[in-house]
């Protein structure tokens, strides 16, 4: 029998690094940024139609950089869900409803509006509040 020395050193080096990590869930390690009492968790879903897929998913990522730039913005981050690939989610954290009701009405968000007219089979907003 022979030895692969590629195969000995990257076991070698997945289990040191396996090791490196500890016990200690990565999660557990990070601080959590705090979160206003007034903010708004907003869950915001788009499904485009047959054969705009491609043009709804550039007008929502178009919207990512500008909006994480507004003020009040704490998190705003678009999903493509793995088994339809016209379903898009939008995961936002906003500071409070002023700065909501400000992206709402920005340039960027009504280029969005425009650039999906037509293309969008349904969509909708759903708040939450934040627990724990």
């Amino acid at each position: 029998m022979s030895i692969n020395r590629r195969d000995v050193l990257a076991r070698g080096l997945g289990l040191a690094s396996i090791a490196a990590l500890g016990t200690k869930p990565l999660a557990a390690q990070t601080t959590q940024p705090k979160i206003p009492d007034d903010a708004i968790i907003l869950i915001a879903e788009l499904k485009a139609k047959p054969g705009a897929e491609e043009a709804v998913k550039k007008a929502l990522i178009a919207m990512v950089a500008p909006t994480r730039k507004e003020k009040g913005c704490l998190c705003y981050n678009l999903h493509q869900s793995e088994k339809d690939a016209a379903t898009f989610v939008f995961y936002e954290q906003w500071a409070n409803q002023k700065a909501l009701g400000t992206h709402g009405k920005s340039a960027h968000m009504r280029a969005m509006r425009a650039a999906t007219h037509g293309k969008v089979a349904k969509g909708g907003a759903t708040r939450y509040r934040l627990l724990a």
